[in-house]
């Protein structure tokens, strides 16, 4: 990406989460993030739609604090569902930013930062993730590999024509539900509660409790053959040169993932898995190159 001039080569990539805001000018001929820009806000995302553009606005005035010289080009990677061409929020029925829905996102951010609409663009949050990996983190050297964020939800993308996209399995029907009921945070939140009849506040706390709880194994034993299992469909699938793992739930990753290579190994997946190198700057870079390669890819489209 040397020779593109967007930004005076810098674009600001924002990881929209649902209860924080991440987000940093990107380097796009050293692919890397300027560090005295990055900026996290916590905020409370089923608030007013105000509320959320204001910090958003904040941050993003924030980031470009000391570059006030600089054009703002921003790419926006943003969790589903959403119609990210358009730049419209469909997100409905969950805990997060339920006063977005039917907002574009993209053209409300720009009046509220004076800018042209077209200097936004919208991906998929786990589709960022993969393209950051594969641009400037582990997946360097492959071409087509499949990326799974494991986190409250359970995000998924695959590469098309060079460019992350959303994988959509999140709601992909599994196990007599959909995937995210057994590959998600609220899954081992669920299945602790029906086990012993007592509330966790997630999978760190589970974590922290198993090396005093020996039986807790089992739960993180369950969780991994799911996980194997969804992971053969969406090889099945996709024919992927790799799979790329990220999300906070890697943090319990000596746990459970030796069950899942060795379940993997069992049905004959040879595809090799790799953890995130880049943990959470993977949606800040991947958000700011898959601006870049949209970008490109509307001009050659023009000309």
């Amino acid at each position: 990406m040397a020779n593109i001039s967007i930004g005076n080569n810098h674009v600001l990539g924002m990881d929209i989460g649902g209860s924080h805001v991440t987000a940093g000018l990107v380097d796009l001929v050293n692919n890397r993030i300027i560090p005295d820009s990055l900026r996290r806000v916590d905020l409370d995302s089923p608030g007013s739609t105000e509320k959320i553009l204001n910090v958003w606005r904040g941050i993003v005035e924030s980031c470009y604090s000391d570059y006030n010289a600089m054009p703002k080009h921003i790419g926006l990677a943003m969790p589903g569902p959403c119609d990210y061409e358009r730049g419209i929020c469909h997100i409905d029925g969950l805990s997060k930013y339920p006063n977005l829905h039917g907002l574009n996102v993209c053209e409300t951010l720009a009046r509220a930062l004076k800018i042209p609409d077209e200097n936004i663009r919208m991906t998929n949050d786990a589709a960022c993730f993969l393209q950051g990996e594969l641009d400037m983190g582990v997946g360097r050297k492959y071409q087509r590999p499949i990326g799974i964020t494991l986190g409250t939800g359970c995000g998924t993308a695959k590469i098309r024509h060079g460019v992350g996209v959303d994988g959509g399995l999140w709601e992909y029907p599994f196990n007599g539900g959909i995937v995210e009921d057994f590959i998600s945070t609220k899954w081992f939140k669920r299945r602790y509660a029906e086990l012993t009849g007592q509330e966790i506040s997630g999978v760190k706390e589970l974590t922290e409790m198993s090396s005093r709880e020996p039986s807790i194994r089992s739960v993180f034993d369950e969780f991994a053959s799911n996980l194997a299992k969804f992971i053969c469909l969406f090889v099945s699938e996709e024919n992927p040169d790799a799979i790329i793992l990220g999300g906070n739930m890697l943090k319990a990753q000596h746990i459970f993932l030796p069950k899942v290579q060795a379940e993997l190994t069992k049905t004959g997946i040879k595809e090799p898995i790799h953890l995130s190198t880049l943990g959470e700057n993977a949606a800040i870079l991947g958000a700011a190159s898959t601006y870049v390669k949209k970008k490109m890819n509307l001009k050659s489209k023009i000309a």
